[in-house]
């Protein structure tokens, strides 16, 4: 696929992405104000996104999509959830691991990955309260409101896709070892660096879910935790409260991301993925061919399938 492509795809895939979350948040600000989780709304999102992903992911059907944008797949939560699966579906499928260590590499993964950087957008949170910056920053730009933050959720949810795919690939062009998980760990930081400044927070106001169902968000979210725990008294509570519902969406992470294995288990066994896609090409075209009608068949021409050639067009 030409690398252009790639990035067209990631624009309006990320773009859509982020109008289901926006869509969803809508939905848990409805059932939960008034009851003790209504801090969780946007906590919720993200669970409910990685539902999203979980499910598609365990079908096998969120790679296809992967293929065709990758951080329009990736960037939104939805994609970390089904990406942190995919964790344990590779060993399991491709090196015949045990199902306890594959749970326990999903596992880890949340782990390492949300305490590490969380641990390091606080500090830079903290480290920035003592520096004087104030709380809050979003360079006077007013929350969003009404039909119009749905369409600015779009185009800024696609345009952050957008720009990580194109990261990627200029880094790719550079290094062949660059991975999506770097540009994801970088996308995360990205959160925290640009939080002082303003940018994230005119973000968030501007945008809703166009930024806040991103993985960016994360560094943003625990960057405002440092800030709160610096200020103390009141803040420092609100920096706790936002601390447990950060815990409470990794946990809810790390459960969809199971169940993404769990579920790709249940259907596919340890048929690895990349089979399991072929399979489902030459499916779709023994159904094409079926349908022809007798006339449109030219005499003479084998419709039998090459699996290697199909293996060769899906990977494309």
């Amino acid at each position: 696929m030409k690398p252009y492509k790639t990035v067209i795809y990631s624009f309006f895939v990320g773009g859509l992405f982020a109008l289901i979350a926006q869509t969803i948040l809508s939905f848990w600000q409805v059932v939960l104000a008034g009851t003790p989780m209504e801090f969780f709304t946007g906590g919720a999102t993200l669970v409910s996104m990685g539902v999203i992903g979980c499910i598609l992911g365990g079908l096998a059907i969120y790679q296809y999509v992967e293929e065709w944008a990758t951080f329009g797949a990736l960037l939104p939560f939805s994609g970390f959830a089904m990406a942190v699966g995919m964790k344990a579906v590779g060993p399991w499928t491709t090196k015949n691991e045990s199902m306890g260590k594959c749970i326990w590499n999903c596992v880890w993964f949340v782990v390492w990955f949300n305490v590490l950087f969380m641990a390091i957008c606080v500090a830079i949170g903290y480290v920035c309260g003592m520096m004087g910056v104030q709380p809050g920053q979003n360079l006077g730009v007013p929350k969003t409101e009404g039909g119009m933050l749905f369409f600015n959720a779009f185009w800024v949810g696609g345009l952050l896709a957008a720009v990580f795919q194109v990261l990627f690939l200029v880094c790719k062009s550079i290094t062949p070892k660059t991975t999506p998980l770097y540009i994801l760990m970088t996308a995360w930081m990205v959160g925290a660096i640009l939080a002082p400044f303003g940018v994230s927070g005119a973000l968030a106001n501007f945008a809703g879910q166009g930024f806040s169902v991103m993985i960016t968000v994360g560094g943003y979210n625990t960057y405002n935790i440092g800030m709160d725990l610096f200020l103390g008294g009141e803040h420092a509570m609100a920096g706790l409260v936002h601390l447990g519902s950060f815990a409470l969406a990794v946990c809810g992470l790390a459960l969809t991301a199971l169940f993404t294995f769990w579920i790709y288990n249940w259907v596919f066994g340890r048929k690895p993925i990349h089979q399991v896609h072929i399979e489902k090409a030459q499916h779709s075209l023994a159904e094409l061919t079926e349908q022809m009608p007798p006339s449109d068949n030219i005499e003479g021409f084998d419709y039998e399938v090459d699996p290697a050639t199909v293996k060769e067009s899906a990977s494309a």
